[in-house]
């Protein structure tokens, strides 16, 4: 029998990519090789969490498909499951939404009969990656329903992985070598809320801790209601968390949080912030942030960059408003104008360069001349290594390339 070749790419969200590569690694051990030149079947794991992503989903196919006219496609994600207009990109398109890779590879076998066969995996619990660290999903859905946000829709509610085999994957991918390990899912902070009682975040972070010859585990974005008084003792217990937390602001007006059904005010946020510095002082808080949602006035927005200044984030991750059309938020009056908020996008990256090169400085200033364990990650001009604030140190072009911690001095 020919063999026959794939190419997939995901779009968005780390738990995308963990899907993508969960599937990647069913094809190889069926028997499927990877390969970017001459794909038989082209897989894409879409993003549709805003209306831009969904044009770069669409984006994305239209340019693979003049790439590979003779590839069959497979659309799966968040896009598949919130579109009723796919069906007319291309007739041949096989669809998919998320979750089930059972039920997928049943329906792609009638395309190619040899996904049929089911021969055990050799790479074991470990999901295949070509990344220095190790992305490991928690869990899938959201029950947030913020009112820009289309995820709860296409993803569905909260669906948390036993932590049994949690602890048994990162287990394998502790023996693999991998140094850092980073929790990752749709709502991490609500981790466990749907299976037994005693299931949750810190819970299973401290199943973790346990595992021997763990290096680092690393959070993911988590919201600020769920860094309660245990995560934050945890942390400050507990070197081997990461110094680092993402943590989604969204907007500094209270009247624009209430508009997006998130769930605190400004001084719920600061306050949580104030004692998470306390306890970690040299913790880095990167964060995002929607500019232009509907009803945005230059005064909520002015409130947003003072607000975002105070808390001295390391980080922002700036989004202008682009909201999918089946969202309470897109039919929301008072709608802010493409300029305007290019505008303030424009104001707030530069005050999110200002807050990063602050403390970046601060940092390499307070680590001078100390090691700091690493994780090398390529970039387009060498090494660099990932520190356990996030931020990146450059390193030596002899520097060893692998998955493990390694020491590094920190210097100006």
């Amino acid at each position: 029998m020919k063999t026959l070749n794939f190419y997939s790419i995901a779009l968005g969200c780390k738990v995308n990519q963990y899907d993508l590569a969960l599937l990647k690694k069913e094809f190889l051990s069926r028997g499927w090789r990877y390969d970017k030149n001459k794909p038989d079947l082209v897989i894409i794991n879409t993003c549709a969490v805003t209306k831009k992503a969904i044009t770069k989903d669409r984006q994305v196919y239209h340019k693979l498909k003049n790439l590979y006219p003779q590839a069959r496609f497979l659309i799966m994600g968040c896009w598949p499951q919130v579109s009723t207009d796919l069906e007319k990109e291309a007739a041949d398109l096989i669809l998919w939404g998320v979750g089930d890779n059972d039920g997928l590879l049943k329906k792609l076998a009638l395309t190619f009969p040899s996904l049929s066969d089911l021969p055990v995996s050799e790479s074991g619990l470990l999901v295949p990656s070509d990344r220095s660290r190790y992305f490991l999903k928690v869990g899938d859905g959201c029950n947030q329903f913020c009112t820009y946000c289309i995820i709860p829709y296409a993803r569905g509610r909260i669906t948390s992985r036993k932590s049994e085999d949690l602890v048994a994957e990162v287990t394998a991918a502790v023996a693999a070598g991998y140094g850092e390990i980073v929790l990752s899912g749709i709502h991490l902070g609500r981790y466990g809320e749907d299976l037994k009682e005693g299931e949750s975040l810190v819970a299973l972070l401290k199943k973790l801790l346990v595992i021997k010859g763990l290096g680092r585990l690393r959070l993911s974005s988590i919201e600020i209601n769920e860094v309660d008084d245990n995560l934050i003792m945890l942390m400050k217990s507990e070197p081997q968390i990461c110094r680092h937390l993402h943590i989604s602001l969204q907007s500094g007006s209270d009247k624009i949080l209430k508009a997006m059904n998130r769930p605190y005010d400004t001084a719920y946020f600061s306050g949580r912030v104030e004692k998470l510095r306390s306890a970690l002082p040299e913790i880095a808080i990167s964060t995002d942030i929607i500019v232009g949602f509907p009803g945005e006035t230059e005064i909520d927005f002015s409130k947003t960059l003072a607000f975002a200044a105070r808390m001295r984030f390391s980080k922002i991750h700036v989004f202008p408003f682009s909201a999918h059309e089946q969202t309470k938020a897109f039919n929301l009056p008072n709608k802010v104008s493409t300029i305007e908020k290019k505008n303030r996008a424009a104001q707030l990256r530069q005050l999110s360069d200002e807050l990063t090169s602050i403390y970046y400085k601060e940092m390499i200033k307070k680590l001078q001349g100390q090691g700091v364990l690493v994780v090398a990650e390529p970039n387009p001009n060498g090494l660099e290594g990932k520190t356990e604030f996030y931020f990146n140190v450059p390193l030596p072009p002899d520097f060893p390339l692998n998955n493990k911690l390694q020491k590094v001095v920190i210097s100006e």
